[in-house]
């Protein structure tokens, strides 16, 4: 219970500070280049292997009952809703994640954070915010991305793989796969990417200077899996809103 109101009130002031105030251009940009373009090559290869997958696992499904020309709109309203954007943020998430706690603990275990508090500098608004806004800004971009990478290896595996005609799974999608889908991607992209940088930074904050190199190695596994449980948690909840 003490580690949950700790988190209510980090939370707090995390949204002050990031809603009271813009972080410099140069940090964020240089946070949002790493969160958001170091994490395209593992986002493009776990995508592309998903994409194919989900053509392979539906078409042998759809088989059983004649309906392989519904694989277009499994993948399109699948991927799109659900399967891209949680694995964007699931992936992505840990990467960030555990990069975000590992930064913040090792500063607080060699005293830079306590050096900026002595310089009259807010390291919530320094430190925190710009990872903040990098994060929520950089999440749909990911997923936006990985909803294309997604969508084209699905392509690629039902009409080279398993023979289906391309004109049925690309009419699929556009008649069934509308903006509002790719808009709810996106939002739960922005809502997913938010919660991780939150959880990340409040594990790195956390930790206290005898907890030592131990201390970050727990903050980074902590802010991986509760990262990613939340990205499952919110991902149903968010579905559950919008489509129950």
């Amino acid at each position: 219970m003490r580690k949950l109101a700790d988190f209510v009130r980090f939370l707090g002031l995390a949204l002050r500070v990031q809603f009271t105030s813009l972080p410099p251009r140069d940090v964020l940009v240089t946070q949002l280049v790493d969160a958001g373009w170091g994490s395209l090559a593992l986002l493009t290869m776990l995508t592309v292997f998903a994409g194919l997958n989900l053509s392979v696992q539906s078409y042998a499904s759809f088989e059983r009952f004649g309906g392989q020309d519904l694989l277009g709109l499994f993948a399109g309203v699948g991927g799109v809703r659900e399967l891209f954007p949680v694995m964007a943020a699931v992936v992505c998430g840990a990467r960030i994640g555990a990069n975000l706690a590992a930064s913040l603990a090792n500063m607080k275990i060699s005293e830079q954070i306590e050096a900026l508090e002595v310089m009259a500098v807010d390291p919530l608004r320094y430190l925190v915010a710009p990872r903040l806004w990098a994060v929520t800004l950089a999440l749909p971009l990911l997923c936006g991305y990985a909803d294309v990478v997604g969508l084209a290896a699905s392509y690629y595996g039902a009409v080279h793989q398993l023979g289906l005609d391309p004109g049925s799974f690309v009419t699929q999608i556009q008649e069934q796969v509308t903006l509002a889908d790719l808009g709810v991607g996106l939002f739960k992209g922005l809502v997913m990417g938010w919660l991780i940088a939150v959880i990340a930074c409040f594990h790195g904050y956390s930790v206290a200077k005898r907890d030592g190199a131990d201390g970050v190695g727990v903050a980074t596994n902590l802010a991986i899996v509760h990262g990613a449980v939340m990205c499952i948690v919110v991902n149903l909840l968010l579905s559950w809103l919008i489509y129950g």
